[in-house]
């Protein structure tokens, strides 16, 4: 699979509420200062007639230091996901669960972003959009049934790949095992060059064919 275009549109950095000097620099800053790193992946789609892009808004914001006391025993990730709660697990995921048994995960900090709150969150962003939540499924079989080529790795492809590859990133957490054995299922029938398409006849698009064409 080749991707025909991808624009990486730009990299900003910026830093609130402060000025700095390139010779001075504060080991305090004044009260709710963020330090800002914001990029936008555009990826356009190929539709007769119509001029369609793909944009893909990556932020990430550090909160600098403003008194003595954050140097000591800081947290790794800020108090708002630690206070989120665990998500239910949809039960219409389980119609696709396999028949046999899976192995286990690899352990992780409490406080991270599981794989299986990520992959629910793109399933609940499909459903608004009007698609089924399969196409995640879906995309995944794809992905594995015919990777990106070598020659084309970049950003785009490598997070994509990491993404929609779940044997790549064991991040379920062992409540997840719904989850885990679906995309498991779902990463190794494409490996095996299952029909996507069939397996997963809910989703009647492949997403990764609107970005990507395949190679003979």
């Amino acid at each position: 699979m080749s991707l025909r275009c991808v624009y990486l549109i730009g990299g900003v950095l910026s830093l609130w509420s402060l000025s700095i000097s390139r010779a001075e620099f504060p080991l305090l800053f004044p009260a709710s200062s963020v330090y800002q790193i914001t990029s936008s992946l555009s990826v356009p789609v190929v539709i007769p007639d119509r001029k369609l892009f793909w944009d893909w808004g990556l932020q990430m914001n550090y909160a600098l230091p403003a008194q003595p006391s954050s140097f000591y025993a800081a947290t790794i990730w800020p108090d708002e996901f630690s206070r989120r709660g665990k998500r239910q697990l949809r039960n219409e995921t389980a119609k696709y669960l396999p028949a046999e048994g899976r192995r286990g995960v690899t352990s992780m900090h409490p406080s991270d972003f599981t794989a299986g709150e990520l992959y629910e969150s793109l399933e609940s962003m499909l459903a608004r959009y009007g698609f089924d939540e399969s196409c995640l499924l879906r995309s995944v079989c794809e992905l594995a049934r015919h990777p990106f080529k070598d020659t084309e790795n970049n950003m785009l492809t490598a997070l994509l790949t990491f993404t929609l590859t779940p044997s790549l990133h064991e991040a379920f957490s062992p409540g997840e095992t719904i989850y885990r054995e679906v995309y498991e299922q779902a990463e190794q029938q494409g490996f095996l060059g299952e029909d996507c398409s069939r397996l997963y006849a809910n989703c009647p698009m492949d997403f990764l064919s609107g970005i990507s064409s395949l190679l003979s």
